[in-house]
């Protein structure tokens, strides 16, 4: 009986495989460009299985991590030309103690001879992507969702603010308007943004200064005291920075 080592554990350990050699040999290309790619990226990790002794990958937002088992994932394709990706997603802030779910995703096999390490492949690099809507998984949605807030608090260090889908796009229409040069429409924004923390999220004054700073300090300080003279709402005046809000 013939076993296969790979950087995610050994294929065919039960000897049930039933396929031809080159499939075999273009799963084990596959892995160790996975291999790779997770080396250089910065979003998975790698965890061994105290059940197996395989290699998972995890990625983790707050109060979920995504699992894959490589591993389970080839060997079920290779014995039994199942097509979906062994992926599991864990919620709770203790993952210990929180619930487990298996997602479905399906490797749609359009060019037969694919290896099914090519689609695990693609979903590590939608990780490293930050999860682009149109090309992510439906089945994924939540923990993308929940990735992409973390990913964009810590990009304008916005700490301990829940972002909604509706902040995030909020959030790059600001950017939007300052790629275009419109700094009066990208502090009108900003202030909106900072008055529904202020509103909607229960937060203190000084924390949603503290949290939009980083966000302010992209704006040249002419436009903002420009803005300060007149404002779109006089609250807003509360959350611009100290140089603007001083009379």
């Amino acid at each position: 009986m013939a076993v296969y080592p790979s950087p995610f554990g050994v294929l065919n350990e039960r000897g049930t495989f039933r396929v031809p050699q080159d499939k075999i040999e273009a799963e084990l290309r596959g892995l160790t460009l996975l291999d790779s790619i997770v080396k250089d990226g910065a979003a998975w990790k790698k965890r061994v299985c105290p059940d197996s002794g395989n290699t998972l990958l995890t990625t983790t937002t707050d109060g979920y991590e995504l699992r894959i088992d490589v591993i389970g994932t080839v060997e079920s394709f290779l014995t039994s030309d199942d097509e979906h990706l062994e992926v599991y997603i864990l919620r709770g802030r203790n993952r210990s103690v929180g619930s487990v779910d298996k997602v479905c995703i399906v490797y749609d096999l359009r060019h037969p001879g694919c290896a099914i390490a090519d689609a695990l492949i693609s979903l590590v690099l939608l990780a490293e992507a930050e999860w682009p809507e149109l090309a992510t998984p439906t089945t994924l949605r939540e923990f993308s969702y929940a990735a992409k807030r973390r990913a964009i608090a810590r990009r304008f260090k916005l700490g301990i603010i829940e972002l909604t889908p509706e902040d995030i796009e909020e959030i790059r229409d600001i950017r939007e308007a300052l790629e275009w040069g419109i700094a009066h429409a990208a502090i009108d924004m900003l202030c909106g943004f900072a008055r529904r923390c202020y509103t909607c999220k229960g937060m203190e004054i000084e924390d949603v200064r503290l949290h939009t700073e980083a966000m302010f300090n992209e704006i040249d300080r002419k436009d903002i005291i420009a803005y300060a003279a007149s404002p779109s709402t006089p609250s807003d005046l509360l959350f611009l920075p100290s140089y603007a809000r001083a009379k």
